[in-house]
This record gives structure tokens, C-alpha cells and sequence, in this order.
């Protein structure tokens, strides 16, 4: 009894479903496959770096909540503890892939060398 109903079921979500979207997609093809087993972690890195940096910029332009508003109108600097722990979790997930980089024989990436120069980049101001 239960081996039929058990039967039923499956035959009656082969209908409803899609096949193409079936429960084990064993013979997955790779959507744009770089040859370079290092290209898509390195790149993983590089995307977290910039959100790093765009998070530190606007950690300097200050908050945009109503509280911090208000301190910044009274003199006081403010942080976003938010945006302080996102950074902080974006680091360490790029320090992840790192590691598995180097133990994968790849190159790894200089995270501190990358936003030290993204700071430095972005506080110079251009000579005429």
C-alpha cells in the first residue's frame, strides 16, 4: 500500500515538475568555465575587496540613520557597527579563499596590499 502510494507520488510530481529541474543534476554543465582553476576564486577575492572599500568610504561619509546624523551635528564621530561587521565578515571570508588558494599551489592575493592602495588611491588628489 505505502509502495503505491510512494509510486503515485513520484509519477505525479514527474508530471508537475520540470525535467530539466529535477531533484539530482548529476551532468551539471559548466555555465562559462574558465580553464584556470585560480580565475574564480581570485575573482571572489577581488569582488570582496571592492566591497570592503566601498564600505570604508562610506564609513567616512558617516551613517545614514537619524542618530548618527545627530552626532555628527554635535561634533561627535560616529561608527556603523553594521557596516564595521560587515567588513569584518567580508575579510574573512577573502582570507578564506585566500588560504585555499595557496594551498591549491595558485597565486595568492596581498588583501592588505589591494586596500592599502585603494586608500591611498583615494585620498590623493590629482597634481596639475
Amino acid at each position: 500500500m505505502a509502495l503505491t502510494a510512494l509510486t503515485g507520488a513520484v509519477l505525479i510530481s514527474g508530471l508537475v515538475c520540470n525535467a530539466d529541474d529535477g531533484w539530482a543534476k548529476r551532468n551539471k554543465s559548466p555555465s562559462s568555465a574558465s580553464s584556470d582553476p585560480c580565475a574564480e576564486p581570485t575573482a571572489f577575492i577581488k569582488q570582496r575587496i571592492d566591497w570592503i572599500r566601498d564600505l570604508q568610504k562610506s564609513l567616512d561619509s558617516g551613517s545614514d540613520n537619524l542618530a548618527s546624523w545627530i552626532q555628527h551635528m554635535e561634533g561627535q564621530k560616529s561608527v556603523d557597527q553594521d557596516k564595521v561587521a560587515k567588513i569584518a565578515e567580508l575579510r574573512h571570508d577573502a582570507d578564506s579563499v585566500n588560504n585555499l588558494l595557496r594551498a591549491g599551489g595558485c597565486p595568492a592575493v596581498d588583501i592588505d596590499h589591494e586596500l592599502s592602495t585603494s586608500a591611498a588611491a583615494g585620498t590623493a588628489s590629482p597634481s596639475k
